[in-house]
């Protein structure tokens, strides 16, 4: 399974994050903690959630809300969430 997105998609990432919890140009890489990032709050949470259902076309859940502890975190549930798509659809 991949578990990395190609740059194109981890800037888009980046820019959801960026955008949903209200950041600004606020630096981010993998290791960012993003419940520690600040104005942080659990609708923040859920918007980006959704934001990076669209944005992926991906189906994560509620359930990714408790496991997105890092931006890395969202990048893999991302392709988990692609990898479950690919198995069901052969």
């Amino acid at each position: 399974m991949d578990t990395r997105l190609n740059p194109r998609e981890r800037e888009q990432l980046y820019y959801l994050i960026r955008e949903k919890l209200e950041l600004g140009g606020a630096e981010l890489d993998d290791t960012t903690m993003v419940r520690e990032l600040p104005g942080v709050d659990s609708v923040k949470l859920l918007s980006l959630v959704g934001a990076v259902e669209l944005g992926f076309q991906v189906n994560l859940g509620f359930e990714a809300i408790p496991l997105a502890q890092t931006v890395h975190d969202i990048e893999q549930l991302i392709c988990e969430s692609r990898e479950r798509y690919a198995t069901r659809a052969s």
